[in-house]
C-alpha cells in the first residue's frame, strides 16, 4: 500500500514513475528546449477539453503544485515508458503569470500528458515562484485546447516576519448529499490556501436502497457496484466530484492542502488495507486503487524515500510553514493506525461502554514513525501558532456515560495522552487542532485528560460537513425510517441511542424532532464541559484567521444543501488569544446552542 510498506512493496510503487509522483517531469522554456512554443497557441473556447478544470497545491514561498486533466477523447497522452525515456511525445505547455490576462509570461514550460493516469497533468514549480506573490496559470495543449486560469498565491519564506494569515479548511463532501454551494462561498473568501481534512471523495455511490442522497446527484460506478472497489471506480469518483461548478470554482481561485480521512477508501479503515464493513480481512489491492486514483487526482506534494531509506513508503504526512506567524502538521491517521480497540461491530466500535484496550501504550493511530516525526516537529518549532491538520475528534467525546466514536481518538487514548504530554513538557503555545469527520463545528479544550479540572494546553476547532449527513438529520432521517450511509454514526449505534433516550422525548408534549436534537445537542455539551462551542445542525466552512495578538475562529453555514446556490451567514465565531488556551466566544447564532 502506498504509504504503508507492510502492504504494497516495490513491484507496485512501480507502476507510478518517481517523476510524476515527484512532479518533475517538465522542461522550462528557457532557451535550451528544442520545443517549438508557437505549435500551443489557444485557438479553443477556455475550458473546453479540460473538464475537471485545474487546481494548485501545497504551496511553499517559492512555489506550487498544479494540476489538470485533458479529455482524453480529445487529446490523449503518452504512457510511462514514453514519458519515462528520452523522448515526450505528448506534451502540454504550462504558463504562469502574475497577470490574470497572461499579458506577461513569467514562467512556461511543457509538461507530460500522463495516459498511465487518467490523462492528468502534475507538476511541481517549487524552487521556481517569488514569495508572497499571486500568480495565475493556465495550460494550452498542441491541438489548442486551453483550461481555464487557476489562480495561487506562494507564502512568506520559513521565519520571515508575517503578520497575518487566513486559512480556510472542509471536511466530508459527499456529492450524492447536496450541493457544494459552502465550497462557492469560501472561494470567494480571501485565503492564502484552504485545507481539505478528508473524505474528499465518499467510496459509497448510486444505490437509493443504500444511500439516500438526491437524485439529481447520484453516481453509477464503473463496476455496477454500491461502493468503489476498483481502479475506475475510484478514478470515476475524483472525475465526477471535480465536474461539480463550486468545488472547480474552489480550486481555481486558491490553491489546496490536503489530506484524507477513511472514506477516500472504506469507511472506518485502518491497517494494513482493512475495511471493516466489508470485510476483516486486508484488501490491498483495493486500498492500491483507491490511493493510486488520490494520487492522480490531488495536487499534494508526496515524498519519495531517497535510495538509502531503509523504507520505501511514500509519506502522505508533512509540514508547512507561513514565515514566522504559523506551522501547520499535516498527518495521516488512517494508513498507519491500528484496528478498533474494542472490537470491529458497529456497537463496538460506537456508543460503546468502552474496554481496557483504549489505554493500551502498544495501540497507535499515527504509527511509530509518523509520531516520532510529528513530536520532533513540534519540539523544534519555533512558530507562533503550531496548528495540526487533524481528520478525527481529539477531545473526549461520551453521551449517556458511552462513547460516542472509537474510531476517533477516544479509541487511542494512550497516544492522546502522549502528544498532550508534549505539548505541555515543552511548553509549545498556541497549540490548535483543525479538525474534520464528525460533521459537525465544535470548540473544545484540548485537555491533559478530560475531567472537569483538566489541564487545558490547546485548543480543537471542527469543521461541519460540506453535504454529509449531521447529527440533526440523523435524528431525522431515524424517526422517519431512513438510514443515510454519510451520517456521522451508523444506524445500529443510531438506534441504540434512541432506546436509551427515545421515551423521555416521547413523552413530552411537543414535536419529537426538535425536542429530541435539542435535548441530545444539549446533553452533549453538559457531558463534556471541555465543549465550548456546538453545533451540528449546519452544513458549511470554517475560517481561521491569524495575528500575533490572537487567532479567530468562524463557522459559516449555508441555509441548504438541497439548491444549488443558497446564502451563507456567521454561525458561530470565537478567538483563542496569543499565549492562552483559552475560547473568548465572539458569536453563537446555533439554532439550538
Amino acid at each position: 500500500m502506498y504509504f504503508n510498506d507492510s502492504v504494497m512493496g516495490d513491484e507496485n510503487r512501480a507502476s507510478f514513475p518517481e517523476c510524476f509522483l515527484t512532479g518533475s517531469a517538465f522542461k522550462l522554456v528557457d532557451g535550451s528546449t528544442d520545443m517549438d512554443t508557437e505549435e500551443y497557441s489557444a485557438t479553443q473556447p477556455a475550458g473546453k477539453g479540460f473538464p475537471q478544470s485545474v487546481a494548485s497545491g501545497d504551496p511553499t514561498s517559492s512555489g506550487m503544485m498544479l494540476w489538470t486533466r485533458v479529455d482524453p477523447s480529445l487529446e490523449v497522452g503518452a504512457s510511462d515508458a514514453e514519458i519515462v525515456g528520452e523522448n515526450q511525445p505528448q506534451t502540454v505547455m504550462f504558463q504562469v503569470s502574475t497577470s490574470p490576462d497572461f499579458s506577461f509570461v513569467e514562467l512556461s514550460g511543457f509538461c507530460p500528458l500522463w495516459k498511465d493516469h487518467d490523462n492528468v497533468v502534475r507538476l511541481d514549480l517549487d524552487g521556481l515562484l517569488h514569495p508572497n506573490e499571486t500568480y495565475y496559470y493556465r495550460f494550452i495543449t498542441r491541438s489548442g485546447l486551453v483550461s481555464r486560469a487557476g489562480r495561487c498565491r506562494t507564502l512568506p519564506p520559513e521565519g520571515s516576519d508575517c503578520s497575518t494569515a487566513t486559512i480556510g479548511y472542509v471536511s466530508c463532501q459527499d456529492y450524492t448529499s447536496g450541493y457544494f454551494n459552502a465550497l462557492s462561498h469560501l472561494a470567494d473568501e480571501q485565503l492564502d490556501f484552504f485545507l481539505h481534512l478528508g473524505d474528499y471523495v465518499y467510496e459509497a455511490a448510486g444505490d437509493a436502497s443504500y444511500q439516500t442522497g438526491m437524485e439529481a446527484r447520484q453516481i453509477t460506478l464503473p463496476s455496477g457496484e454500491d461502493k468503489a472497489f476498483t481502479l475506475k471506480d475510484y478514478r470515476h469518483l475524483y472525475s465526477v466530484y471535480r465536474t461539480d461548478p463550486d468545488l472547480q470554482k474552489l480550486h481555481e481561485n486558491h490553491a489546496m492542502v490536503a489530506t484524507w480521512d477513511d472514506h477516500e477508501f472504506a469507511n472506518d479503515s485502518y491497517a494494513p488495507a482493512v475495511a471493516p464493513d466489508d470485510s476483516l480481512e486486508p484488501n490491498p489491492e483495493r486500498r492500491h486503487s483507491a490511493n493510486s486514483a488520490w494520487l492522480e487526482y490531488m495536487p499534494s506534494r508526496v515524498y519519495v524515500p531517497s535510495p538509502s531509506s531503509s523504507s520505501n513508503a511514500l509519506k502522505l504526512y508533512r509540514s508547512m510553514t507561513i514565515g514566522d506567524l504559523a506551522t501547520l502538521y499535516i498527518t495521516d491517521e488512517r494508513a498507519y493506525r491500528d484496528a478498533h480497540p474494542c472490537g470491529e461491530q458497529e456497537l463496538e466500535r460506537y456508543f460503546t461502554d468502552g474496554c481496557e484496550n483504549i489505554h493500551s501504550p502498544d495501540r497507535s493511530m499515527l504509527g511509530r514513525d509518523q509520531k516520532d516525526w510529528f513530536l520532533g516537529e513540534l519540539k523544534n518549532s519555533s512558530s507562533l501558532w503550531n496548528i495540526w491538520a487533524n481528520q478525527v475528534q481529539i477531545t473526549q467525546l461520551k453521551f449517556l456515560g458511552r462513547y460516542i466514536n472509537l474510531d476517533a481518538w477516544d479509541g487511542f487514548a494512550h497516544e492522546r495522552q502522549a502528544i498532550a504530554q508534549t505539548v505541555i513538557n515543552e511548553d509549545i503555545q498556541n497549540f490548535l487542532a483543525l479538525t474534520g469527520d464528525f460533521h459537525s463545528f465544535e470548540a473544545s479544550y484540548l485537555q491533559e485528560d478530560y475531567s472537569r479540572d483538566g489541564h487545558k494546553y490547546g485548543v480543537e476547532l471542527m469543521v461541519g460537513s460540506v453535504t454529509s449527513s449531521n447529527l440533526n438529520e440523523m435524528v431525522q432521517k431515524n424517526l422517519n425510517n431512513l438510514f443515510d450511509h454519510t451520517s456521522p454514526l451508523p444506524q445500529n449505534a443510531t438506534l441504540e441511542i434512541f432506546r436509551t433516550f427515545l421515551p423521555d422525548a416521547l413523552s413530552e408534549r411537543i414535536i419529537p424532532t426538535e425536542f429530541l436534537f435539542k435535548e441530545l445537542q444539549n446533553a452533549i455539551k453538559i457531558e463534556n464541559p471541555w465543549i465550548e462551542l456546538f453545533d451540528s445542525t449546519s452544513h458549511g466552512y470554517a475560517l481561521l484567521d491569524l495575528s500575533k495578538s490572537k487567532a479567530v475562529w468562524t463557522a459559516c453555514a449555508v441555509d441548504s444543501i438541497e439548491e444549488k446556490q443558497a446564502p451563507k451567514s456567521v454561525l458561530l465565531q470565537c478567538e483563542i488569544p496569543n499565549g492562552e488556551a483559552a475560547i473568548n466566544v465572539k458569536e453563537k447564532n446555533s439554532l439550538f446552542g
